[in-house]
């Protein structure tokens, strides 16, 4: 009895919490849950309507700007130069004339043959004239002639060759790819991007973008024709020519020539016909004599100038530098309240109505396996 009791309130609890919880979604009809139901009814939602949902962005109020990192800027920077200079190339000493003079000296020489040894020669006193031969011509004649059968006229005859070539017997038809298209599909992918709020911080989110993939396909196919068997053909082909004489004749030639000298050009020439005995100097010497005088400046007192500089080399030099000074290099906000200034949407249902369908009662009994005798 006790087992009893604690199942009845049992089954009573569980129906009171069902109750209570579809009160709560909707306050459907109450009916006879142990009654014989025809029909099945629920709630469906006809009205919607858009409430503010949770906070999607914030805002920071009262942060203030404080700087967190510090750097040293124009450290070493000369303020102050000193010039200096030195001389990189000096002048050469050098005299200086202070008085002038004048001496004579000769402007021009002239030089003089002198005999020093002489001897009697045979010296020519009267010329005859008589003509000689100033150029010589050579001429071939012939002594003896003999004949030649020699051809007076040649024809060309053609030579003729021979060689093979392959002639296809049977075609075979090949279609191929003679154009190609491209196809190209887009694939959605995400990136993160970041980007930076006026108020300080930075804003990370996913941008959408489309990334083309393509591949190639056929357009148009064309067919070929395709030799797949061969046959040789004999073909004749001219190559050339030879001569062939078709006339002879007997032509005359010289066997033995000689060789004949003969005078082209005729000079006057002249010979001695009467001699007599001259002295005559065999060997001389040469000496020199001024011909003409000139008057030339000359120093007669000399300053000496010691070497002085000509070009200098000028350079500077830092006596005093900047020490630098500090300058932020970063910055960071502290302080501040968070202050939701974006909130999202959601849709809850606003009117509702009560939709029944009825039951149907599957009134299908299965029949019953016979059971078959078991074989003695």
């Amino acid at each position: 009895m006790n087992s009893f009791k604690s199942v009845l309130i049992a089954s009573a609890l569980l129906f009171m919490l069902i109750a209570a919880v579809t009160a709560g979604e909707s306050k459907p009809q109450q009916v006879d849950s142990y009654a014989d139901h025809q029909k099945y009814c629920f709630q469906k939602c006809t009205h919607y309507k858009t409430v503010k949902g949770k906070c999607s962005d914030y805002e920071w109020v009262g942060t203030k700007k404080e700087c967190c990192d510090w750097k040293l800027v124009g450290k070493g920077k000369c303020l102050k130069y000193k010039k200096f200079s030195k001389c990189d190339k000096y002048s050469k000493d050098r005299k200086l004339c202070l008085g002038h003079g004048y001496k004579q000296v000769c402007a021009k020489h002239k030089t003089e043959k002198y005999c020093v040894k002489s001897a009697w020669k045979d010296a020519c006193i009267h010329k005859g004239k008589n003509n000689s031969c100033k150029q010589y011509a050579y001429n071939f004649v012939c002594t003896k002639y003999d004949k030649s059968h020699v051809c007076a006229k040649y024809i060309k005859v053609p030579k003729v060759g021979y060689h093979y070539k392959k002639r296809c017997a049977e075609y075979k038809l090949d279609a191929y790819c003679a154009a190609y298209k491209q196809v190209c599909k887009c694939q959605k992918g995400w990136k993160k991007v970041a980007g930076k709020h006026y108020k300080g911080w930075t804003d990370t989110y996913y941008h959408a973008f489309c990334k083309q993939k393509c591949h190639k396909i056929c357009a148009k196919y064309t067919k070929t024709k395709k030799c797949i068997r061969y046959n040789k053909v004999k073909f004749s082909l001219k190559k050339g020519y030879t001569k062939k004489c078709v006339k002879f004749i007997d032509r005359k030639f010289c066997a033995a020539q000689k060789k004949a000298r003969f005078c082209t050009q005729w000079v006057p020439n002249q010979f001695c016909d009467a001699r007599k005995k001259v002295r005559v100097c065999e060997k001389y010497k040469e000496r020199k004599f001024c011909a003409e005088y000139k008057a030339v400046n000359y120093c007669t007192q000399y300053k000496h100038v010691k070497s002085r500089c000509i070009k200098k080399k000028h350079w500077k030099k830092c006596v005093k530098k900047s020490p630098g000074y500090k300058v932020c290099a970063k910055y960071q906000f502290v302080g501040g309240t968070k202050k939701c200034v974006k909130y999202g949407e959601r849709t809850v249902c606003d009117k509702k109505t009560t939709v029944c369908s009825p039951i149907k009662i599957d009134k299908y009994v299965p029949e019953k396996k016979k059971e078959h005798k078991k074989k003695e």
